[in-house]
């Protein structure tokens, strides 16, 4: 009689989070292709309502039931890779179980932090005319502690039937490096407070998605966490 081979529980491991990974990446590519393609299936006035054009500048402001659809069934593909890998390591030796066990979680969180900043950044608007908005919300140059800061601001276009604007600040230094970058939404045509006001260390900005707690601060000079704040996807 034959021996049955057993693969090596290392070697299956491998494999199984190769193949969850080319599972989970296709699933979440066929979610992005197939918002890409409601423009065509669908009428823009359905997909506002629907908030599943959130690139477009009328689209509502407010895109967080999409976001966590798109959430769930994520995490949905994550816990059904997740119980894949935890059977394949089902016959590993008890002493080796906990590491697989943590390598397997460090690396879904991993790629939940990957998906989720890559979803949100394929749909993120096109902002734009930063010289008009910059002057309208009263950015531009300020000077804090010796140093000269410029306060940029682009939109989006305001939506035709709310009149809500996404807007994306950034704040630059004196040498042009990006120091700072929030997003927020500003509401025309109502008595809704819109411009950048400055204080001795500090502006202030006031975002009317959250109406109930609206006042936005940033430190002046911008700290290091705001540096870092800019240059990581999904902490805005």
């Amino acid at each position: 009689m034959h021996a049955i081979v057993v693969m090596p529980v290392t070697k299956a491991y491998v494999i199984q989070l190769f193949i969850g990974t080319l599972y989970t990446l296709a699933l979440a590519g066929m979610l992005i292709a197939a918002l890409v393609s409601m423009p065509v299936i669908i009428s823009p006035a359905m997909g506002q309502q629907l908030g599943v054009l959130p690139w477009d500048q009328n689209a509502p402001s407010d895109t967080t039931p999409l976001y966590w659809t798109l959430g769930v069934v994520l995490v949905c593909a994550l816990g059904l890779f997740y119980r894949a890998l935890t059977r394949v390591v089902a016959p590993a030796k008890p002493a080796l179980k906990p590491g697989y066990h943590a390598v397997t979680l460090l690396y879904l969180l991993a790629m939940a932090y990957g998906l989720a900043a890559t979803v949100t950044t394929a749909f993120t608007p096109h902002y734009r005319d930063c010289g008009i908005y910059s002057q309208k919300l009263n950015g531009g140059w300020r000077q804090y502690r010796g140093q000269q800061l410029r306060v940029e601001l682009c939109g989006a276009g305001p939506a035709e039937q709310t009149r809500q604007d996404r807007i994306r600040l950034r704040i630059y230094g004196e040498r042009g490096e990006l120091r700072a970058l929030r997003h927020f939404t500003v509401q025309w045509g109502r008595d809704f407070p819109t411009l950048l006001e400055y204080s001795s260390d500090h502006l202030s900005y006031f975002d009317a998605s959250d109406e109930d707690d609206f006042t936005r601060l940033v430190a002046m000079p911008p700290t290091l966490g705001d540096w870092i704040h800019s240059r990581l996807p999904l902490l805005d």
